[in-house]
């Protein structure tokens, strides 16, 4: 260096343009980091959104069975497991071989729904030169069976004989007994098909027949033997 030539001078300021391109630089790779992230964990809710969507309908996240309405005409989990045979559980087996084979065709009755009842059968019941179809159900204890019933009788508060009018509930008498044999109800359904539904005072059981004719239908159950046999 020359004795002439002017001191050298000290670095500059850094440039900003530069300061700001490299913190752009960052944030830019921040942001594309987030995105990811953000994408991946969409992917992933969305996974479990649509595995739960697959789920059988009526199934809650528990596996526990949806609640049904009482009364036959419901559905309901057996107790036990059908056999492959037959089609009937070893309740409704038992059940099925109680009833008294004068006039209940057992060959012919088949497993049957009703929410909260241990057997439940619909079978083949001729009687008065006449054959229709009887649902006879078994419950667990007399006061789930009472629950049922009153559901029906709720509906028909009027206390009256089947025997002699309609759309009304009371006891009735199997035939040959002087003594009350359980409660009844008699009515026309909404999709008017008319119904008697009869239990036991002495096991948690029903059975109910269905028809078009009221009248044909009162006479032909005034005709039915005991139903069961034990």
């Amino acid at each position: 260096m020359s004795p002439y030539d002017p001191p050298p001078q000290p670095p500059g300021p850094p440039d900003p343009g530069h300061l700001l391109a490299r913190s752009s630089v960052r944030w830019s790779i921040i942001g594309v980091l987030l995105t990811a992230i953000l994408t991946v964990a969409g992917w992933v809710v969305q996974a479990r959104l649509n595995h739960n969507d697959e789920s059988p309908a009526g199934a809650s996240s528990s596996g526990s069975p949806t609640s049904q309405a009482p009364g036959p005409s419901g559905t309901t989990t057996p107790t036990d497991s059908l056999t492959p045979a037959d089609g009937l559980t070893a309740a409704e087996r038992k059940l099925r071989d109680s009833l008294n084979s004068d006039q209940w065709q057992r060959e012919s009755c088949e497993h049957d729904k009703a929410p909260g009842a241990t057997a439940a059968l619909l079978c083949s019941v001729t009687s008065g030169g006449a054959t229709t179809k009887a649902d006879i159900v078994m419950y667990a204890s007399k006061s789930k069976l009472q629950d049922v019933y009153r559901t029906y009788a709720s509906k028909y508060p009027t206390l009256g004989n089947c025997d002699e009018s309609r759309n009304v509930h009371g006891s009735w008498h199997e035939k040959g007994s002087t003594l009350p044999t359980g409660d009844m109800v008699c009515f026309t359904h909404t999709d008017g098909q008319y119904v008697i539904t009869c239990t036991y005072y002495d096991r948690p059981a029903l059975f109910q027949v269905k028809g078009t004719d009221p009248a044909a239908l009162t006479n032909w159950w005034k005709t039915l033997d005991p139903v069961f046999t034990s």
